[in-house]
């Protein structure tokens, strides 16, 4: 790789650190990244440094004291990491499947524990909305302690109810919330770890316009939205509408992984300028973009779009 492709490839990784941690705390990506470079058997010292640097960092996170949330964070990082890693080592698999496979079991191990240990989701929830809330209670404050300008009186009770509704959907969806960010934290991990080890394990990540998954996702989501639709279903709605945000997300990635593709097709026209219009473009219509997006991953998991528009046209 050219010393200007390195620099390109360290800056979107310096970008997508920093973009995690301001979504998820960062211990997600911390402890799968030190079990993996652990694992990989660090020789010179230099990787030794390194390894011991993340593995101190990663328990650190683990040590540290927390609400529920941060418990059910920190357990889930532990054991999707081990899965992770587990997959790494013994697999062929793409990095996506490693990860999803690893989400799957953390949730059905997470789903196990949680009786067994006297957790309660309720109590996850609580949580949730107690450290949101206060938060949104303290902005508020703030907000109405301003001198108010004219008209500013009634946008304080609309903008109130508009963050506790946030609020509440936070609070009701944090399941949907920790699986992305422990996919997020894989996805990363698997970024610094293939840069970092000089003899990494597995497959390495490909680029994000080749993203994709199996098709069986599709039967997940389709059972998910069958529950939250049916209405004599009622006490599996929330775990089946956290599953269907999940399996939402992960079908508009695939679908900006087919417009990225389409993108590289045009030639000179799929630069970072043209991704940055996209992007500009797709945030002032964030809705739109994201329907149409989770619709063109759909149409990429039936159709295989970017395989027909790369195949070349048959000769008659």
């Amino acid at each position: 790789m050219s010393p200007s492709g390195q620099g390109r490839g360290l800056a979107r990784l310096v970008a997508a650190s920093l973009a995690l941690a301001a979504f998820a705390p960062v211990g997600v990506c911390l402890v799968p990244l030190a079990m993996l470079l652990a694992a990989s058997r660090p020789r010179t010292w230099p990787e030794r440094a390194a390894t011991a640097a993340v593995a101190a960092l990663a328990l650190i996170w683990l040590l540290e004291s927390g609400d529920p949330p941060d418990q059910l964070a920190r357990a889930a990082a532990v054991l999707s990491g081990a899965v992770f890693a587990l997959a790494t080592f013994y697999s062929r698999s793409s990095v996506t499947h490693r990860a999803l496979l690893a989400l799957t079991v953390t949730a059905l191990a997470l789903g196990l524990w949680f009786p067994l240990l006297g957790w309660s989701w309720d109590s996850v929830r609580w949580w949730v909305e107690h450290r949101a809330g206060f938060g949104v209670r303290l902005a508020l404050g703030q907000l109405a302690a301003r001198p108010r300008g004219a008209g500013s009186g009634s946008a304080v009770p609309e903008l109130e109810r508009w963050l506790e509704t946030g609020v509440g959907f936070l609070g009701d969806h944090f399941a949907a919330v920790l699986a992305v960010q422990v996919l997020a934290g894989l996805g990363l991990t698997a970024a610094i770890y293939y840069r970092v080890s000089r003899r990494p394990a597995g497959v390495p990540p490909g680029a994000f316009r080749d993203f994709r998954f199996s098709e069986h996702l599709g039967w997940v989501a389709a059972l998910a939205l069958a529950i939250v639709l049916l209405p004599r279903l009622a006490a599996a709605k929330l775990a089946a509408a956290n599953l269907l945000l999940v399996a939402a997300l992960l079908y508009a990635l695939r679908g900006a992984a087919v417009t990225a593709f389409g993108l590289a097709l045009m030639g000179g026209g799929a630069g970072w300028g043209t991704a940055a219009l996209f992007g500009m473009l797709a945030v002032f219509i964030l809705p739109a973009a994201v329907a149409g997006a989770i619709v063109l991953g759909l149409l990429d998991a039936g159709l295989d779009l970017r395989r027909r528009w790369a195949a070349p046209p048959s000769r008659e």
